[in-house]
């Protein structure tokens, strides 16, 4: 009797056991790639993005300025932004004078454009020169940005202190309209070539200035961030010459925890759509990023190094 009903029960038990052998683990779903940027960088690096397809892009804020961009990734709202490179060289160091604190989890992704220094005044001004500022309605730039610093500093090192200058920190399309109205004599505005609110101001009458001579150039030597560069001539509305300036280079900036792979696709992608862009990327200064390399970006250089 035992016999019989473990005979007949053993069939039943091994067919079961076959099929749960058979059985096939549940799939799992791959979890939805996050990209969190600033409303600027989502717009600056758009053509990168569209190629990147399982990454959704989140705008958390509104951006535009290096340093509250680079606040943001240290505080971790944001993974990526665009800054410019002293301002991400001085938080990396904990030398910012807004928070001394070292900025431990930036990293470098790419030396991106040179960011011109464009000083603008009115077609009909006397003002030749820096020195022409004193007493004048200037815009500075915008609040907490790095032009605000760096405009700053060059005033100082014409020997003009702010309370000497009727200064505005505005944002540059703000100065751009406020400067069309009459509203202000000259604004600073640093952008890549050509800027919006730059033609803005030049279509209504505006004019560059040059912005360099002997103090320029020792201003360079404390400040080696700063670069030499020309507006050629025709870049805006009735500019018959060249005009001489300084820029700072843009950084692409990252977290450091930012997935190594992501990070490396990203510059794959921008560098695609870079070769036919204005002005170029010059890819041999790249990785030269004043601040630690992210590791995916390190990997790209390297391996483009060795394809060679």
């Amino acid at each position: 009797m035992h016999l019989r009903v473990l005979a007949v029960f053993l069939p039943v038990l091994g067919g079961s056991l076959a099929a749960g052998s058979c059985a096939k683990p549940a799939a799992s779903v791959p979890k939805p790639l996050v990209l969190r940027t600033t409303a600027t960088g989502a717009s600056d690096l758009k053509d990168t993005f569209a190629q990147l397809k399982d990454v959704t892009v989140r705008v958390v804020t509104p951006g535009g300025r290096s340093v509250t961009n680079l606040e943001e990734i240290q505080r971790g709202t944001t993974d990526l932004a665009i800054s410019m490179a002293d301002v991400a060289y001085l938080a990396s160091a904990g030398q910012l004078e807004e928070d001394p604190r070292p900025f431990d989890q930036l990293r470098g992704m790419a030396v991106l454009n040179l960011n011109i220094l464009h000083l603008v005044v009115g077609a009909t001004s006397r003002i030749d020169t820096i020195d022409g500022l004193r007493s004048r309605r200037v815009a500075l730039g915008p609040a907490g940005s790095a032009t605000a610093r760096l405009t700053k500093v060059l005033l100082e090192a014409h020997g003009i202190e702010l309370p000497q200058v009727h200064s505005e920190l505005l944002a540059y399309p703000a100065a751009a309209e406020r400067f069309v109205h009459g509203g202000l004599d000259a604004a600073f505005i640093t952008e890549i070539v050509p800027s919006r609110p730059v033609l803005t101001a030049t279509t209504a009458g505006g004019r560059l200035i040059d912005i360099d001579g002997p103090r320029v150039e020792e201003l360079r030597t404390r400040h080696p961030f700063l670069k030499r560069t020309l507006i050629p001539a025709g870049t805006y509305p009735n500019q018959l010459k060249p005009v001489h300036t300084v820029g700072v280079d843009l950084l692409l900036v990252c977290r450091a925890d930012l997935d190594e792979d992501v990070v490396y696709r990203l510059l794959e992608a921008y560098f695609a759509r870079r070769p036919g862009s204005t002005p170029p990327t010059d890819f041999e200064r790249a990785p030269a990023t004043p601040i630690p390399l992210h590791a995916g970006a390190a990997r790209y250089y390297r391996q483009r190094e060795l394809s060679r």
